[in-house]
Order: C-alpha cells, then structure tokens, then sequence
C-alpha cells in the first residue's frame, strides 16, 4: 500500500513538472513568478524594473511558463511588462520574433509548444 502511494506521489509530481501546474514549484519557480510580479510595482523605478527583466530574461527556458501565465492570467500592470520579456526571450534565444502575434495567449502557448516539439525532433533525430 505504502509503495503505490509513493509510486502515484511521483506520478503526480512527475506530471506536475512536465504540465506546469504550479502544484509543486521550485525554488527557481518561485523566484521567476515573484520577480515578474515585481514588474507590476509601481514604487519602483524604470531601472530596476529594467534590471528585474534582465534577470527574467536570463532564466530563458525556464522562465517562459511563468512569463505565459503571467500574459493570460496576470494583473494588468504585469501582463505587458512579461509579454515584452517573453518577446525578448524569443528573439534572444530562439531567434524568433513573436511580437506579431500580440498578446494572444493561444498564439504565444503554440509557439511555445513548437519550440519544445522542435526539441523533442532534435533529440529524437540525435538517436
């Protein structure tokens, strides 16, 4: 009994982290979201909002389903400050300019989905 319930808690977790839930967040996690909500501070200056950006768009990958929920589900003075780092994450990184398609959470989660699939066939193909 004791066994299938610490299989089924790592299949939870397991999916937790591959679905991005949020039922189970990392430390990195929690630093990513509590610094994009930091983009919404009004009390803080233009340079430090710049520097907190800086430093979510240093996490790259990481940051990305933080930054996407924060796009869809964020308070409004959040949602464009993450759109333009999640923007600067795609053209720094990836090469790729996803301003075209706005604020559009659908558009911006099938570029996210895209990129990962062309991961999953570089690494696939590698085999």
């Amino acid at each position: 009994m004791i066994v299938c319930l610490y299989v089924a808690a790592l299949f939870v977790l397991a999916l937790d982290q591959n679905l991005h839930w949020g039922l189970f967040p990392s430390e990195a996690e929690k630093e990513i979201a509590g610094k994009i909500q930091q983009l919404g501070d009004p009390s803080l200056t233009q340079a430090k909002r710049d520097a907190i950006s800086q430093d979510i768009v240093n996490w790259n990958t990481f940051a990305v389903p933080a930054l996407l929920k924060a796009v869809e589900n964020g308070p409004a003075s959040v949602k464009d400050p993450a759109l333009k780092c999640l923007q600067t994450i795609s053209f720094k990184f990836y090469n790729q300019d996803i301003s075209k398609d706005g604020a559009d959470p659908v558009k911006l989660k099938q570029w996210w989905a895209d990129v990962q699939a062309g991961w999953a066939k570089a690494e696939n193909e590698k085999k």
